[in-house]
């Protein structure tokens, strides 16, 4: 789960929010685009705790195959 991820989830949720004139709907798609904001931010953090701890291969593979590791 890289980058790219997070920022084409962002720039569907920018898309649907420059073309709503709803306040209230508008309010909600920023809120969401800073969520993934942070969860991408937790993510990072998590990889970098993970690269720093040593643990054994069967769990480094077990981790990249859930996207834990790029």
């Amino acid at each position: 789960m890289g980058e790219t991820v997070f920022k084409t989830i962002d720039t569907l949720l920018e898309s649907v929010q420059n073309e709503t004139n709803d306040p209230e709907q508008s309010f909600k798609l920023r809120t969401a685009r800073q969520l993934i904001v942070l969860l991408h931010e937790r993510h990072i953090a998590g990889q970098d705790a993970l690269a720093d701890v040593d643990i054994d291969q069967k769990s480094v593979a077990n981790l990249r195959q859930l996207g834990y590791f790029d």
